[in-house]
């Protein structure tokens, strides 16, 4: 058997993590297995290596999974690795490595531990021991990482890879970056102002802004940066808000308000991009449907949405030239904001939204974190048992969650509100941009386009129902 398998050797290294990316570790090893060749008397006829992957992560190997199909296919007689965890972390590697050597007589030989023998039960069993001490240590490994993180985590601290959009490193530690971070700003004050994800989404763009790839930010990428909570200095981990000591771009009360605003419901859900008209996506055609802007310059029109469906001119459905119809409801909206009757419902639900909740404030959500990390403290030290963590736990959650629905019930619609509290409301929204206006337009009226009447060639003011909401 000696001389068969001193026919074919080959040379298996691996390593985790290759900080300097130089491959040091792998070559060590790769060193040590040759010195072991010689001293067996064997050639070595290939080297395979994995370096800087993890055999516990589960990721794919492609040198390792290269040489389990060369010992299927019989190329191989013997492998040697400085030890067996290089080659498996897990007994469910083990065990399909066992399945693949064994019948083939191929021999593994060690650095460390000698012969890995799998021939025997006696071997076997010592084999899996090893590899099941392997995978203990491995998920004991991993735990600690996972306390270390939770642990930096709660202290606000850096859990490494990419710097978030909006901050950067300094010798001082993470800070905001001021550019970036002033986007964010003014990007959060505008949404809480009235303005559209698309309209911020295009401001950004003018500034030059682009992700973290280097290319242009979409809205949904807008919408995902404006959307972390770490912009009010709040580390989550596992999806649990568990510190606010990241340095914050934005009050807590300013983010939630804008988080109100991006997740609401009630808001379209189609892409903004297809909101780029006044009344795109608002009007309805009479059949229920809403109606798209289309065309080019002076012959651009809405019309039914239905018209989309299948690529062909459906009789009966609304189909009505954008200038008229837009300089006719902006009209409209304009008288309607400035009637004293309106404007006065808009204040006193304002008003009833202040004295029904109040602004929150960063230093709420703080003492509650204190309370709770204070509490793992205390179970740590043994002076409260784990029912009283978790009934306490589960009291400061609720009462973080009764904050947080407290600022998204102040959110209100802004771009309302400024316009009702400004000199003239009328004015204010005929000055504003289209992306305000839309927005006034949805939350105050209700605009259905019905068949034309007999004016055919000439915009029809009464074939156009407008309806204020309540």
């Amino acid at each position: 058997m000696g001389s068969k398998h001193a026919n074919r050797a080959v040379i298996y290294t691996r390593i985790s993590r290759d900080q300097q990316g130089q491959g040091l570790g792998v070559e060590r090893q790769e060193q040590l297995c040759r010195d072991l060749a010689a001293s067996l008397g064997v050639d070595v006829r290939d080297v395979y290596t994995d370096n800087d992957i993890s055999a516990y992560s589960g990721r794919r190997r492609p040198a390792y999974e290269r040489l389990l199909t060369d010992i299927q296919a019989g190329r191989v007689d013997m492998v040697l690795c400085y030890h067996s965890d290089r080659l498996m972390r897990r007994t469910r590697e083990l065990e399909r490595y066992i399945d693949i050597c064994r019948p083939r007589g191929v021999v593994t030989h060690q650095v460390t531990a000698g012969v890995l023998d799998l021939a025997s039960a006696t071997g076997l069993a010592v084999a899996k021991t090893v590899a099941a001490w392997s995978q203990h240590e491995s998920d004991h490994k991993g735990e600690r990482i996972a306390a270390q993180k939770a642990q930096a985590a709660r202290a606000g601290k850096y859990l490494g890879g990419r710097i978030p959009y909006g901050w950067h490193a300094t010798a001082q530690g993470i800070e905001v970056e001021p550019v970036a971070g002033g986007l964010i700003r003014t990007g959060t004050q505008a949404i809480i102002g009235g303005r559209s994800l698309l309209g911020v989404t295009r401001d950004w763009a003018d500034a030059g802004a682009v992700s973290l790839s280097g290319t242009r930010m979409n809205t949904t990428q807008v919408r995902r940066v404006l959307l972390r909570p770490r912009n009010a200095g709040l580390m989550t981990f596992h999806g649990e808000v568990v510190s606010d000591k990241w340095p914050a771009i934005v009050t807590l009360a300013q983010f939630r308000k804008c988080e109100a605003i991006l997740t609401d419901t009630s808001r379209p859900r189609q892409s903004e991009a297809k909101f780029k008209y006044l009344l795109s996506g608002i009007a309805q055609c009479h059949c229920g449907l809403p109606m798209t802007g289309f065309g080019v310059d002076a012959r651009r029109s809405y019309r039914c949405s239905i018209h989309q469906q299948g690529g062909r001119y459906v009789r009966g459905h609304a189909n009505r030239a954008m200038g008229p119809l837009d300089e006719h409801v902006r009209g409209v909206m304009a008288e309607y904001i400035g009637r004293p009757d309106v404007r006065q419902a808009v204040i006193a639900r304002m008003q009833q939204a202040e004295a029904e909740s109040r602004p929150l404030q960063g230093e709420d959500v703080s003492a509650l974190l204190d309370r709770k990390h204070t509490m793992a403290r205390l179970f740590a030290q043994g002076a409260i048992t784990e029912s009283q963590l978790v009934e306490g736990s589960r009291e400061i959650e609720a009462k973080v969650g009764q904050l947080e629905a407290l600022a998204a019930a102040s959110g209100g619609n802004r771009a309302v509100s400024g316009m009702v509290l400004s000199a003239d409301p009328g004015e204010a929204f005929l000055a504003a941009e289209t992306d305000m206006q839309r927005e006034v337009i949805r939350a105050l009226l209700e605009i259905r386009v019905n068949v034309t009447g007999p004016h055919r060639g000439s915009f029809d003011v009464d074939s156009v129902t407008i309806t204020p909401k309540s």
